[in-house]
């Protein structure tokens, strides 16, 4: 004869649950994202400005991390702030839109040698014109001083990025950029994009989540096809550099854009910028802080 065994239905549901709190541990744990960390202490002697773009500011509002060398001045046109990677981004359009921010004279930037731009990009592709994500303007009277800029490129599912810098210490070649179409830069889906210029090895380089998609060395004067050519090493921006404008080339707001110029169509979110190009750990580190903290 068997014995019949009276289970406690609260024994059971006693069971269940610790089960599986057992089982969602050993989830959490396995799971990249698990905890939370603040992508501000990587690097965070070194970052002298961050947009969160949670909201637009109130006009006059120091940038955080800036000192104070840096103070939102204005939106500009039908670009809004929506759902972003973490919080709220920014959402360009096609109508004239943009932000524009004052630095001050004498600001962090006159003194960078070297420097690293992280932030998130959702962006449509685009087949001709080109949109200017960010830029620093001074030095270059056309391109600034400098700039991340959306390239046009052929169709397809990835987006053409470009990085450019005004060297005005170099001898010969002032501007200096990299260009790069790469399957890291997937159009419409967020990816963590870095952009920076390493003195060290004298290139300028794009990571992408975390990793190295593209490096180039730059010299002072033409590519050397013979003989030697002094590398570039530790830059000096040019002066004037009194305004940041996030969407819009300058010529778009002083009233005098070439053709190929369009504003920034896409999203841009937790924009920083560091006084030193990050080494691949803080890199690394700064992308999987990133991501512990994402909000879609």
């Amino acid at each position: 004869m068997k014995r019949m065994f009276k289970i406690n239905p609260a024994s059971l549901i006693a069971v269940i649950i610790i089960t599986g709190i057992t089982y969602s541990c050993k989830k959490d744990d396995n799971n990249n994202n698990n905890g939370k960390t603040d992508p501000g202490t990587i690097a965070a002697a070194n970052l002298i400005a961050y947009f969160p773009f949670d909201n637009e500011p109130a006009g006059g509002a120091a940038v955080a991390n800036s000192n104070n060398q840096i103070k939102f001045v204005r939106k500009v046109g039908t670009g809004s702030f929506v759902t972003g990677r973490r919080g709220q981004a920014y959402q360009g359009t096609n109508a004239q839109s943009y932000l524009e921010y004052d630095v001050v004279s004498g600001s962090a930037f006159s003194t960078l040698d070297e420097f690293s731009i992280a932030c998130w990009i959702k962006t449509p592709a685009t087949t001709s014109d080109a949109a200017k994500i960010f830029g620093l303007n001074g030095g270059d009277p056309f391109m600034g001083n400098l700039d991340l800029i959306q390239e046009s490129q052929p169709t397809g599912d990835s987006v053409d990025m470009k990085l450019y810098l005004y060297d005005s210490a170099s001898p010969e070649w002032k501007g200096q950029d990299i260009r790069k179409n790469s399957k890291e830069f997937v159009n419409d889906k967020w990816f963590h994009l870095v952009a920076l210029y390493r003195k060290s090895s004298s290139t300028m380089e794009f990571y992408a989540n975390g990793k190295k998609v593209f490096s180039q060395i730059r010299y002072a004067g033409p590519v050397p096809v013979s003989g030697t050519q002094p590398l570039l090493e530790g830059i000096k921006l040019g002066s004037d550099m009194s305004k940041i404008y996030f969407g819009a080339w300058v010529q778009q707001i002083a009233g005098t854009p070439d053709t190929w110029m369009t504003y920034y169509k896409g999203l841009v979110d937790e924009f920083r910028i560091y006084n030193k190009a990050l080494s691949d750990d803080e890199l690394m580190s700064l992308y999987e802080a990133e991501v512990s903290q994402i909000s879609q």
